[in-house]
């Protein structure tokens, strides 16, 4: 049979528990069934559940949706999290603007800060921390702007930032976090765990890290598809 991967040959190779027949690639070493019975391993099921994560869908509601179970869509989320690689942005003399959304982890009494950086022309986001607002946290975050030599920094009143940014690029106030201030909404619209006023949140930093992963940068990865699990 052909390879669902690289479209070379495979070969026989063992069998499943329950008798199906198994295949092995000869050019990527895949293992694979000529027809999976699990609708989760199916290539345009796993495209799904990105689309509806970054639409505002939530994890129970896609599992229901696609059929699939709650442990299937999360397990192809974290999958497909850990294939993204953060994009490089090397331009000098751009201007970044940067902010911080607060949300919830674990339970509703556990707030947590989302911090990042986007580029104010293309919207891309530079980098992301989750966790606290702490002056650590944000240093990561400004060092590797600093090392662009970027021509504006455009952030809202915190203090910590007049520590972390030099004065000559420092730029405060609305007007100037316009665009970020706008992605923060688009945020919670297109993803339900950080929507305002609802039950849902999540359950660990590593699945808020996975989503916000998806939604950052899965678009710069010329295929969205996962490996199957």
């Amino acid at each position: 049979m052909e390879c669902k991967k690289c479209k070379a040959r495979c070969i026989k190779s063992g069998k499943q528990k329950d008798g199906t027949q198994k295949y092995r690639c000869k050019a990527c070493k895949k293992y694979q069934q000529a027809a999976y019975k699990n609708l989760a391993c199916q290539e345009h099921i796993i495209k799904a559940i990105t689309k509806l994560l970054t639409e505002g869908v939530g994890i129970n509601s896609i599992a229901r949706i696609l059929n699939i179970s709650v442990s299937s869509v999360i397990r192809k989320i974290k999958l497909q999290a850990r294939l993204i690689v953060k994009p490089i942005i090397s331009l000098a003399n751009r201007i970044y603007e940067m902010d911080e959304l607060w949300t919830f982890v674990g339970n509703k009494k556990n707030e947590t800060w989302i911090s990042y950086m986007i580029d104010r022309v293309s919207k891309q986001v530079v980098d992301y921390k989750v966790g606290a607002r702490t002056k650590e946290n944000l240093k990561a975050i400004t060092d590797q702007i600093l090392c662009m030599n970027p021509k504006r920094i455009c952030i809202d009143g915190l203090n910590i930032y007049k520590t972390l940014v030099p004065e000559r690029l420092h730029k405060i106030g609305l007007p100037n976090t316009r665009h970020i201030e706008r992605f923060n909404l688009n945020l919670r619209t297109h993803l339900k765990r950080l929507s305002r006023k609802t039950i849902c949140f999540s359950k660990s930093i590593e699945m808020l890290e996975a989503c916000l992963k998806i939604y950052f940068w899965a678009e710069s990865r010329k295929c969205l598809s996962l490996v199957n699990a």
